[in-house]
């Protein structure tokens, strides 16, 4: 199972080790959520992470390269020559601010350079989002600097093994390039009642009451924890990215965010459409039990184990292959939820996870639905061959 870590960067030189949140969601549930690391403290510690469990998605709150047109100035022509640009040079940046750099006093931002880049750009169609500029390295918004001190450190866990998404094969251990806003959505971070608000269980089933009061006490530990559980509800789509063959992508990078939420139509919280005469599109909200951004979890009506238990997408589609990878990957982060809070409570032995997709492989109720069924020594004469059994005269194949 993968495990997603959203890093919350700073830029400062001086202390970063309060502002720097790292968050981590594993199994459907955010585990752990901290501060006290400084950059090259957090850096080390991905690779260490990495190393013990290769199956590691890490998003990161910095951009990852420049405009085109800034890295042919340079002289680079692959973004392993541009992060060697900024680790020579970056600081000197820094501490000048000459142009297309701006944002310290005297620096204005200037009037004839493109400062964005095609992903920045894009961010601006959505709603409530306003581009950022790497080249702004002072001010109210600056993400220049955190970019500039971040990007070494894509060199050296790229070294290290990581993929860096879009410039390299896609492969775990994988970093993106993530903007929290784009992750958010709608909420005004600044306000501490604002964000307790938004981090309702409704919201986020995936995080505990501890660490809710944990994510609300700065913005840092909010864009920490909600980057983190949106990307794993996304983990699906994340891992079917690839390499970008467009040659501005390859020089500028990309930020990711889900797939979903760019059509101007759909929101982070779809609202289903149900169907007449579902009973899955009609469950009693007091029969649900735990709920993710897009699925329900609700005992079987007729249990085969004590604890089974079903995971219903809220959306009506007969298929789960229908709906969104993004969908697809909360419901399987549901399931993973329950699959924990069941051999927390009943102790089995094993399970059988599955769903019935289609009339021919025994699927009786027209909603996608998934199954979480306890196991346990001796509730079968002979479990071997578990879901083999769908197929009774070849299910025993070690008798052939």
């Amino acid at each position: 199972m993968k495990r997603v870590i959203a890093v919350d960067w700073s830029g400062a030189r001086t202390g970063a080790k309060s502002k720097i949140w790292l968050a981590e969601v594993c199994g459907g549930r955010l585990t752990r959520l901290e501060a006290g690391r400084d950059r090259e403290e957090v850096v080390k510690h991905l690779i260490a992470e990495a190393s013990r469990d290769p199956d590691l998605v890490v998003g990161l709150d910095f951009a990852f390269s420049f405009p085109r047109w800034f890295a042919e100035d340079l002289g680079a022509t692959s973004i392993e020559e541009v992060w060697g640009v900024v680790a020579d040079q970056g600081e000197d940046w820094l501490q000048e601010c000459q142009p297309p750099f701006w944002g310290r006093p005297g620096c204005p931002r200037p009037k004839d350079r493109e400062l964005f880049r095609c992903t920045e750009k894009r961010t601006a169609e959505q709603k409530g989002v306003n581009p950022k500029s790497v080249f702004q390295i002072g001010g109210a918004g600056a993400v220049g600097t955190g970019s500039i001190r971040g990007m070494p450190y894509l060199a050296k866990l790229h070294a290290a093994g990581f993929s860096i998404w879009p410039f390299h094969r896609v492969h775990t251990p994988l970093v993106l390039e993530i903007y929290p806003r784009l992750l958010t959505g709608e909420v005004t971070k600044s306000s501490y009642d604002a964000r307790c608000e938004y981090l309702t269980t409704e919201r986020f089933p995936e995080i505990d009451i501890s660490l809710q009061r944990k994510a609300a006490s700065s913005e840092d530990a909010f864009d920490a924890a909600v980057s983190a559980v949106v990307m794993s509800r996304h983990v699906a789509e994340i891992c079917a990215l690839t390499q970008s063959q467009a040659p501005t992508e390859r020089i500028e990078g990309a930020i990711w965010w889900p797939q979903e939420a760019r059509s101007p139509a759909s929101t982070s919280r779809r609202t289903p459409h149900p169907q007449v005469g579902c009973p899955f599109c009609e469950i009693p909200r007091d029969a649900v039990f735990a709920e993710s951004c897009h699925a329900v979890a609700i005992r079987d009506g007729y249990p085969v184990n004590r604890g089974h238990t079903l995971v219903i997408p809220k959306a009506h589609s007969q298929s789960l292959f229908a709906h969104s990878p993004g969908i697809q990957a909360d419901v399987w982060a549901l399931v993973a939820r329950v699959r924990s809070d069941l051999q927390s409570k009943h102790k089995p032995d094993g399970f059988n996870i599955g769903l019935n997709d289609g009339r021919a492989a025994g699927q009786t109720v027209d909603h996608a639905h998934v199954h979480v069924i306890p196991r346990f020594d001796g509730d079968a004469a002979d479990p071997r061959g578990g879901i083999r059994w769908v197929m009774p005269q070849h299910a025993a194949y070690w008798d052939s």
